[in-house]
Protein backbone atom coordinates (compact mmCIF):
# COMPACT_ATOMS: atom_id res chain seq x y z
CA UNK A 1 0.00 0.00 0.00
CA UNK A 2 1.55 3.06 -1.21
CA UNK A 3 1.43 6.38 1.66
CA UNK A 4 -1.12 8.82 0.92
CA UNK A 5 -0.02 12.18 -1.05
CA UNK A 6 -0.31 15.05 0.66
CA UNK A 7 -1.59 18.09 -1.34
CA UNK A 8 0.78 21.20 0.12
CA UNK A 9 -0.28 25.11 0.18
CA UNK A 10 1.88 27.61 0.01
CA UNK A 11 0.63 29.13 2.83
CA UNK A 12 1.64 25.63 4.63
CA UNK A 13 4.82 25.84 3.44
CA UNK A 14 5.72 29.25 4.05
CA UNK A 15 3.92 28.72 7.46
CA UNK A 16 7.04 25.90 8.16
CA UNK A 17 9.58 27.71 6.38
CA UNK A 18 9.19 30.90 8.32
CA UNK A 19 9.31 29.18 11.31
CA UNK A 20 12.07 26.93 10.99
CA UNK A 21 14.02 30.04 10.53
CA UNK A 22 13.08 31.96 12.96
CA UNK A 23 14.47 29.28 15.45
CA UNK A 24 17.59 28.84 13.73
CA UNK A 25 18.32 32.85 13.89
CA UNK A 26 17.51 32.84 17.28
CA UNK A 27 19.99 30.28 18.19
CA UNK A 28 22.44 32.13 16.03
CA UNK A 29 21.60 35.80 17.60
CA UNK A 30 23.06 34.15 20.87
CA UNK A 31 26.17 33.18 19.54
CA UNK A 32 29.43 35.69 19.43
CA UNK A 33 31.56 35.63 16.56
CA UNK A 34 34.38 33.48 18.37
CA UNK A 35 31.62 30.90 18.94
CA UNK A 36 30.59 31.05 15.34
CA UNK A 37 34.14 30.50 14.52
CA UNK A 38 36.42 29.10 16.69
CA UNK A 39 34.76 25.61 17.83
CA UNK A 40 34.39 22.70 15.47
CA UNK A 41 33.22 19.67 14.82
CA UNK A 42 35.22 16.24 14.08
CA UNK A 43 35.02 17.27 10.24
CA UNK A 44 36.44 20.47 10.83
CA UNK A 45 33.30 22.55 10.55
CA UNK A 46 32.62 25.77 12.44
CA UNK A 47 29.24 27.42 13.39
CA UNK A 48 29.96 30.02 10.09
CA UNK A 49 30.34 26.77 7.77
CA UNK A 50 26.85 25.22 8.92
CA UNK A 51 25.35 28.47 8.30
CA UNK A 52 26.87 29.03 4.63
CA UNK A 53 26.59 25.13 3.84
CA UNK A 54 22.81 26.00 4.62
CA UNK A 55 22.57 29.02 2.45
CA UNK A 56 23.95 27.67 -0.55
CA UNK A 57 21.57 24.36 -0.48
CA UNK A 58 18.52 27.14 -0.01
CA UNK A 59 20.07 29.28 -2.78
CA UNK A 60 20.08 25.39 -4.63
CA UNK A 61 16.64 25.30 -4.22
CA UNK A 62 15.57 28.90 -5.33
CA UNK A 63 17.26 28.18 -8.71
CA UNK A 64 15.73 24.71 -9.21
CA UNK A 65 12.27 26.38 -8.81
CA UNK A 66 12.91 28.54 -11.63
CA UNK A 67 14.29 25.58 -13.48
CA UNK A 68 17.99 26.89 -13.57
CA UNK A 69 20.59 24.57 -13.00
CA UNK A 70 20.49 24.02 -9.22
CA UNK A 71 24.11 22.53 -8.84
CA UNK A 72 25.46 25.84 -11.15
CA UNK A 73 23.72 27.91 -8.51
CA UNK A 74 25.59 26.18 -6.16
CA UNK A 75 29.01 27.06 -7.33
CA UNK A 76 29.48 23.24 -7.47
CA UNK A 77 30.30 21.25 -11.44
CA UNK A 78 28.77 18.38 -11.64
CA UNK A 79 30.15 15.62 -14.36
CA UNK A 80 26.81 14.00 -14.43
CA UNK A 81 23.93 16.26 -12.55
CA UNK A 82 21.39 13.74 -13.99
CA UNK A 83 23.19 10.36 -13.68
CA UNK A 84 24.04 8.65 -9.94
CA UNK A 85 23.51 10.15 -6.82
CA UNK A 86 26.10 12.82 -5.93
CA UNK A 87 28.28 12.13 -3.67
CA UNK A 88 26.81 14.77 -0.58
CA UNK A 89 30.31 14.87 1.29
CA UNK A 90 32.96 16.04 -1.56
CA UNK A 91 29.76 18.20 -2.65
CA UNK A 92 29.50 19.95 1.03
CA UNK A 93 34.03 19.95 1.61
CA UNK A 94 33.65 21.97 -2.08
CA UNK A 95 31.04 24.72 -0.52
CA UNK A 96 33.01 24.76 2.90
CA UNK A 97 35.90 25.40 1.36
CA UNK A 98 34.31 28.16 -1.20
CA UNK A 99 33.62 30.03 1.94
CA UNK A 100 35.56 29.80 4.44
CA UNK A 101 35.97 33.66 3.77
CA UNK A 102 32.49 34.64 4.60
CA UNK A 103 32.30 36.46 8.15
CA UNK A 104 29.42 35.24 10.20
CA UNK A 105 27.65 38.47 10.06
CA UNK A 106 27.77 37.59 6.06
CA UNK A 107 26.87 33.94 6.60
CA UNK A 108 23.80 35.11 8.44
CA UNK A 109 22.63 37.51 5.78
CA UNK A 110 23.23 34.98 3.22
CA UNK A 111 21.31 32.59 4.77
CA UNK A 112 18.12 35.23 5.36
CA UNK A 113 18.86 36.31 1.62
CA UNK A 114 18.89 32.90 0.25
CA UNK A 115 15.62 31.79 2.63
CA UNK A 116 13.88 34.71 0.96
CA UNK A 117 15.16 33.51 -2.52
CA UNK A 118 13.21 30.51 -2.19
CA UNK A 119 10.10 32.00 -1.20
CA UNK A 120 10.00 34.60 -4.21
CA UNK A 121 11.02 31.44 -6.32
CA UNK A 122 7.69 29.41 -4.58
CA UNK A 123 5.43 32.09 -5.12
CA UNK A 124 5.97 32.06 -8.53
CA UNK A 125 5.10 28.48 -8.82
CA UNK A 126 1.16 27.54 -9.04
CA UNK A 127 0.36 26.47 -6.09
CA UNK A 128 -0.62 22.85 -8.06
CA UNK A 129 3.05 22.34 -8.85
CA UNK A 130 3.82 22.44 -5.29
CA UNK A 131 2.88 18.41 -5.45
CA UNK A 132 5.04 18.19 -8.88
CA UNK A 133 7.61 15.83 -8.47
CA UNK A 134 11.17 17.00 -8.70
CA UNK A 135 11.88 15.87 -11.80
CA UNK A 136 9.71 18.43 -13.47
CA UNK A 137 11.72 20.76 -12.75
CA UNK A 138 14.76 19.57 -14.14
CA UNK A 139 15.49 19.89 -18.35
CA UNK A 140 14.02 18.59 -20.03
CA UNK A 141 11.20 19.62 -17.80
CA UNK A 142 8.79 16.65 -18.21
CA UNK A 143 9.76 13.94 -15.84
CA UNK A 144 7.90 12.30 -13.70
CA UNK A 145 10.32 11.17 -10.97
CA UNK A 146 10.78 12.29 -7.23
CA UNK A 147 8.69 13.48 -4.15
CA UNK A 148 6.74 16.07 -4.45
CA UNK A 149 8.82 19.63 -4.68
CA UNK A 150 7.23 21.03 -1.64
CA UNK A 151 9.20 18.29 0.41
CA UNK A 152 12.62 19.50 -1.29
CA UNK A 153 11.74 23.01 -0.61
CA UNK A 154 11.04 22.26 3.33
CA UNK A 155 14.13 19.75 3.02
CA UNK A 156 16.39 22.67 1.99
CA UNK A 157 14.88 24.86 4.47
CA UNK A 158 12.59 24.43 7.41
CA UNK A 159 14.31 20.67 7.76
CA UNK A 160 17.61 21.45 7.33
CA UNK A 161 17.94 24.45 9.74
CA UNK A 162 16.33 21.96 12.05
CA UNK A 163 19.14 19.26 11.08
CA UNK A 164 21.98 21.58 11.68
CA UNK A 165 20.88 22.97 14.88
CA UNK A 166 21.56 19.97 16.73
CA UNK A 167 25.05 19.95 15.11
CA UNK A 168 25.64 23.71 16.14
CA UNK A 169 24.48 23.12 19.64
CA UNK A 170 27.00 20.42 19.56
CA UNK A 171 29.86 22.71 18.36
CA UNK A 172 29.30 25.58 20.48
CA UNK A 173 28.90 23.40 23.82
CA UNK A 174 32.01 21.33 23.01
CA UNK A 175 30.00 17.80 22.69
CA UNK A 176 30.50 17.53 18.37
CA UNK A 177 32.97 14.42 18.89
CA UNK A 178 31.96 12.52 16.11
CA UNK A 179 31.48 13.72 12.17
CA UNK A 180 28.02 14.53 11.09
CA UNK A 181 26.44 13.19 7.93
CA UNK A 182 26.23 16.35 6.23
CA UNK A 183 23.49 16.47 3.69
Amino acid sequence: MSEPQITWTKQQVRIRMEKGLTRFLALLDQLSDDQMLLPKDAAGWNVRDHVTHLAVWADGIAALLQREDRWKAMGLAMEDPEGDEPDYDLMNRQIVEQHRQVSPAQARAWLVAAHNRVLRAMDALAESELSAPYERFVAPYTGSWGHPIAEYILGNTEDHYDEHTAWVRAIVDGSATSAPQHD
